[in-house]
C-alpha cells in the first residue's frame, strides 16, 4: 500500500511531477507536435487579457465588456511580484504544486492522489496568468482551517478566495451548511453563532474592499453588478436546454465530468441535511458530524450546480475550471477510499445510480443523435471513452488488484491531455 506524504518525499514528489510536465512539454514542442512554447506575448489571452489589463491601468468602466467582473487579488499580486506572463505563470506552477502537498498533508492523501488531481487536465488553467492557482492556494487554507476548527486560517481563506474570485454567491449557503451540520446538539448554537457571523463578515469584507476598489476607479460602488449584464450573466433556466460546451470537443468531457460530480455532490449534501434534521429531532446522541472541509467542499457543488441551472442556459463552458481545477474536488476525491467500508449491496446500487446519471448526462447532451459537433458513431465512441475514464478514476482511489497499473496509466494521460490543452491555450483556442 502507498506511503502517506510526510517530510521532504512529497517535495521530491511535486518537483519530479513539475520537470516531468515542463520535459513532456518541451519534447512535443521541438518533435514539432506543439505549436508554441510559452512565452509572455502567447500567454496574454482571453481571461488573462483582462488580468493584465486590471495589472497595468486598474478597472476601467467601458461600454459593453470591461474588466470590472474580474477580482484584484491575483492582477494586484501580479503589479507586486513586477513579473511578465511567462513568470507570473511559473508562479502560479510553483503555489500550486504547495497548495497541492499542503492539501495532501491536511488530509492524508497518498501520493497517487496528489498526483491524479494535479494531473487533471482542468488543472492547466493553474499554469496561466489566471488566478485559479491564487484561489486554489487560498481554497486550501480555507479547508485546512475548516477541518482543524480553526478560526483565523478559516477567515484569512474566505477573504483570499472573496478577493480572487467572485465566490461570495457560492461560499455564503456553502459556510451556512458546513457549520450548521456541525452543530449537533444545542449546546453548540453558540459557537455556531460566533463563528457563523465571522465567515460572513469576512465575506462581506471582501466584498465591501472589491466594491470600494470599484468606486475610486469608477466612482460607482456597484459597477461589478451592471457588468454583469455585458457578461450574459441573466437568469435562462438549464433544464429546457440541450446541453452542450462553447468550449468544444475538447473540454466536452471534462465539463461533463463536473457537472456529474457537482450533481453527486448535491445528493450527498441533501442526504446529510436529512440525517442532521433527524438527530437534531430525536433525544437520542447525534451521528458524528463529517469534517466541515468536506460539507463546504459539497455546499459549493450545489452552488455552482445551481450557477450552472440558472445562468449558463445549457452551455457547461467553465465548469470543468470552477470544479475540477480547485481544492474542493480533491476533498470530495479523499472520501472515495471509504467506498471500500460500505456493504456490498450498497455499493453496486451507488454504482447503478452514478451509471445511470452519466447516461441520463450523455442524453441531456443529444446523445446519440443529436450529439453537438459528432456524427451519431462517433458519439457513442465518445461516451463510451467519457464513461471508461470515470470509472477508472473511481477505480483508482480503490484497492482493486490493478489500482496501481490504472493510477500510473491515468496520470499519463492526464498529464499529457494537459499538455495538449496548454497548446490550444497558446493558439488562443477557446477552452472555457
Amino acid at each position: 500500500m502507498a506511503t502517506k506524504i510526510s517530510g521532504p518525499a512529497w517535495l521530491l514528489v511535486l518537483a519530479i511531477h513539475g520537470l516531468l510536465v515542463v520535459a513532456l512539454y518541451a519534447a512535443f514542442y521541438n518533435f514539432g507536435l506543439f505549436d508554441y512554447a510559452p512565452n509572455s506575448t502567447q500567454l496574454i489571452c482571453w481571461d488573462a487579457g483582462w488580468f493584465y489589463g486590471v495589472h497595468l491601468n486598474g478597472y476601467i468602466a467601458n461600454e459593453g465588456q470591461s474588466n470590472i467582473p474580474f477580482f484584484p487579488l491575483f492582477p494586484y499580486l501580479w503589479r507586486l511580484l513586477g513579473l511578465d506572463a511567462l513568470g507570473i505563470s511559473i508562479f502560479n506552477a510553483g503555489l500550486l504544486l504547495l497548495s497541492g502537498a499542503w492539501l495532501g498533508r491536511t488530509f492524508g492523501l497518498r501520493r497517487h492522489q496528489v498526483l491524479l488531481l494535479l494531473s487533471l487536465p482542468s488543472i492547466m488553467f493553474c499554469l496561466v496568468p489566471y488566478a485559479e492557482a491564487l484561489f486554489f492556494f487560498f481554497g486550501v487554507i480555507l479547508l485546512r482551517g475548516l477541518h482543524r476548527q480553526h478560526l483565523g486560517l478559516t477567515l484569512l481563506g474566505l477573504l483570499g478566495c472573496c478577493l480572487t474570485r467572485s465566490a461570495a454567491t457560492l461560499f455564503v449557503p456553502a459556510l451556512v451548511l458546513a457549520e450548521v451540520l456541525a452543530c449537533t446538539s444545542r449546546a453548540d448554537l453558540p459557537r455556531l453563532a460566533l463563528r457563523l457571523s465571522a465567515g460572513l463578515a469576512t465575506i462581506a469584507a471582501a466584498l465591501g474592499m472589491v466594491m470600494y476598489l470599484h468606486w475610486k476607479a469608477t466612482g460607482n460602488a456597484f459597477a461589478l453588478l451592471e457588468s454583469y449584464q455585458h457578461w450574459g450573466h441573466e437568469i435562462t433556466w438549464l433544464l429546457p436546454k440541450q446541453l452542450h460546451s462553447s468550449a468544444g470537443a475538447p473540454m466536452l468531457g471534462l465539463d461533463l465530468l463536473a457537472l456529474l460530480t457537482v450533481t453527486l455532490a448535491t445528493g450527498a449534501a441533501l442526504g446529510l441535511c436529512i440525517r442532521w434534521l433527524r438527530g437534531w429531532l430525536r433525544p437520542s446522541p447525534a451521528e458524528v458530524a463529517p469534517s466541515r472541509a468536506v460539507v463546504f467542499s459539497l455546499g459549493y457543488c450545489v452552488g455552482i450546480l445551481a450557477f450552472l441551472g440558472l445562468y449558463q442556459a445549457g452551455d457547461l463552458a467553465n465548469s470543468s475550471r470552477y470544479v475540477l481545477a480547485t481544492p474542493f474536488f480533491g476533498v470530495l476525491v479523499a472520501q472515495l477510499p471509504h467506498w471500500q467500508h460500505l456493504r456490498r449491496t450498497t455499493r453496486w446500487q451507488l454504482i447503478g445510480v452514478v451509471s445511470s446519471l452519466m447516461l441520463a448526462l450523455a442524453v441531456w447532451c443529444g446523445w446519440p443523435l443529436r450529439f453537438p459537433g459528432f456524427f451519431p458513431g462517433e458519439t457513442i465512441f465518445y461516451f463510451l471513452m467519457w464513461a471508461v475514464y470515470v470509472w477508472l478514476y473511481l477505480a483508482a482511489f480503490s484497492t482493486w488488484r490493478y489500482s496501481r497499473e490504472v493510477r500510473t496509466g491515468l496520470y499519463v494521460v492526464n498529464v499529457m491531455y494537459q499538455m495538449v490543452l496548454l497548446n490550444l491555450f497558446l493558439l488562443a483556442a477557446w477552452l472555457g
